[in-house]
């Protein structure tokens, strides 16, 4: 397919919020893969603990430390990826903050900054990496969206805002660009477990029933098959999909059932 990714040898991906969890384990799978790996976050130390990871796959991988909130630096930083990563093949969109609590409880400007992280952020770095990906006549860009995006999660009323204004414009995106590069995919992970060690059985990712979660590593090596499919969804565990679908049919009564798992202590 000429959407899917054949062999990891000579990509070169960015991978953004790459210190711990969806991210660091992307990252290492991609360099365990075979592809050059460009790791960003803002904990300095945690980020170089995963790069000593990715250059015992590939020694070409790089780190950068820097804060994606601040919107304006972002053009002129991923120009100096693409000159110091030799180019960028994949992007993937992972950096994200989450925030739990009642949103009429919630300051103004919580809001303001899950927007500037979960979602302008990832915009303005796919806008600036997209002329050199056209100009190649290639490239993907994955975008880790969440569950919360797609259920209205209550309790996370900010995050699910700016996860489903994240799907929405890559939905639109993709559709703008459609049938040339760069190709798009977007991931829905449900519960996932993001204690640094712990993996599992990949079949966690096809048969789990969305209340164990699942290990990072295993939505890792999900994410990198999706590509390797040419894939433009990934729900994970994927009976998530089923319930996506089933809520469409009735947006009130999934509403009133949340209201109520939320009142019994859900997302507190």
């Amino acid at each position: 397919m000429p959407n899917a990714i054949a062999s990891w040898e000579n990509q070169r991906v960015l991978v953004t919020g790459a210190s711990s969890g969806i991210g660091a384990a992307i990252a290492r799978d991609l360099a365990a893969a075979g592809a050059t790996v460009g790791i960003c976050a803002r904990r300095t130390e945690l980020l170089h603990a995963v790069l000593d990871d990715c250059r015992r796959s590939v020694p070409g991988c790089r780190a950068w430390t820097t804060d994606l909130s601040e919107l304006d630096q972002l053009g002129g930083w991923i120009h100096r990826v693409e000159q110091e990563l030799g180019g960028i093949d994949v992007l993937v969109n992972n950096a994200g903050a989450p925030l739990a609590g009642d949103a009429s409880a919630t300051p103004m400007a919580q809001f303001e900054a899950q927007l500037r992280i979960n979602y302008l952020s990832p915009v303005r770095l796919t806008l600036a990496a997209l002329p050199a990906m056209r100009a190649r006549g290639t490239g993907h860009v994955v975008t880790i969206s969440s569950m919360a995006a797609r259920m209205s999660t209550p309790g996370e009323a900010p995050y699910a805002a700016s996860k489903a204004a994240l799907s929405v414009f890559f939905e639109a995106l993709a559709g703008e660009l459609w049938g040339a590069p760069p190709h798009f995919h977007l991931v829905y992970p449900a519960l996932i477990d993001l204690t640094p060690g712990v993996d599992g059985d990949d079949a966690l990712a096809e048969r789990s029933d969305g209340t164990t979660p699942i290990p990072a590593p295993v939505v890792a090596r999900a994410i990198r098959r999706q590509l390797e499919r040419g894939d433009f969804e990934l729900y994970v565990p994927r009976m998530m999909h089923g319930v996506v679908a089933g809520r469409a049919r009735d947006v009130r009564a999934s509403v009133e059932f949340m209201a109520g798992w939320y009142r019994g202590g859900g997302a507190h």
